[in-house]
Order: structure tokens, then C-alpha cells, then sequence
């Protein structure tokens, strides 16, 4: 019975030290599941964003941006989701069609908030058909950078700041 009692301290600490490993493991698998699911909401805003451009859905700007965004693009800089919807409604219209092709998407996390780079092509194309042609020639073309601050909000991760710049540019945009 004595020897238990000296054995007890010495198997003290390898049980906790054990216990120790087993919780670091479970909080570290849980802090890098949710940074994915952090990461994959995010880079869905960007997604998101892209098809509300193409399809001139302004109104899912609600779901992709803070109500106090703020936004520079060479169109002009803004501040307040209203104000940023009417933005991009000035470069945006009915009579073309604006393809957005958003990737190479990195995403600096810290905590509720991230920093998101991502590269971009896009181009502006009459919606009406061209005779002769399988389909429009774009008028207006270009690549560049885009630039958002994400902040987690209550209702998801939404964008707080957005600006665009580009790199080139091929035809003239409409005035």
C-alpha cells in the first residue's frame, strides 16, 4: 500500500499532462474548424458579390455588406450601403451584361475580423445580340485588384470596406 501511495504523484502527472493534450487537441481542432468555416463564408461574399454584379441583384448588397460600407472604385467613392448600391448602378445597367470572374481570393483572419485580396477580370457587354456574331463583342474590358475589410457581424461575416483598382483596361466604358 505504501508503494502505491509513492507511486500516485509520479502517475499524477503524466494522467495530466495526458488530460492536458487531449483538451489543446479538441480546442485546436475546433479553432481550425471554424477558421474554414470562417474562411469558406467569406470567400462566399466574394462569390456572392461577383454574381450580384453579373446580375444586377444591387439589393443582395444587403447580404454581402455592412450598412456603413464604405467603397472606392474608379467610379467614385461612397459610404453607406444606399449610396454604394447607386455606385455600382451607375456602371451597371440593363442594356449590358457585366461578367465578374473573382479568384485567387486570400484571406488574413484575426478574430472577427479578416483582410480579403482577390484579382479580377471583368468585362461589359451589350445585352442586346450583334447580327452575324454567336454573341456580343464586350466594349469594355479590364483586371485588377479588389480590397475588402470583413467584419463578423450577428448576422454572418458581411464586407465593411471594398475597393477596387485596376491593373488594364481595353475599350471605353460608357458614360
Amino acid at each position: 500500500m505504501t508503494e502505491i501511495r509513492y507511486l500516485l504523484p509520479i502517475l499524477a502527472l503524466p494522467t495530466a499532462l495526458l488530460a492536458t493534450a487531449c483538451t489543446d487537441s479538441t480546442d485546436s481542432t475546433e479553432q481550425r474548424l471554424r477558421e474554414l468555416e470562417d474562411r469558406n463564408e467569406i470567400h462566399a461574399l466574394v462569390d456572392n458579390l461577383a454574381a450580384a454584379l453579373e446580375e444586377g441583384r444591387f439589393d443582395a448588397f444587403a447580404t454581402i455588406y455592412t450598412p456603413d460600407v464604405t467603397a472606392k472604385s474608379p467610379g467614385g467613392e461612397a459610404a453607406g450601403l444606399d449610396k454604394v448600391i447607386a455606385l455600382a448602378g451607375r456602371n451597371h445597367s440593363d442594356q449590358q451584361r457585366s461578367p465578374h470572374y473573382i479568384s485567387n481570393v486570400r484571406i488574413e483572419l484575426a478574430g472577427d475580423r479578416a483582410q480579403v485580396r482577390a484579382n479580377s477580370l471583368f468585362a461589359f457587354v451589350p445585352s442586346a445580340p450583334t447580327p452575324g456574331r454567336v454573341a456580343p463583342e464586350p466594349f469594355y474590358a479590364g483586371g485588377g485588384t479588389y480590397r475588402f475589410d470583413a467584419v463578423r457581424t450577428p448576422d454572418g461575416w458581411r464586407f465593411a470596406r471594398v475597393e477596387t483598382a485596376p491593373l488594364w483596361t481595353v475599350g471605353t466604358l460608357a458614360p
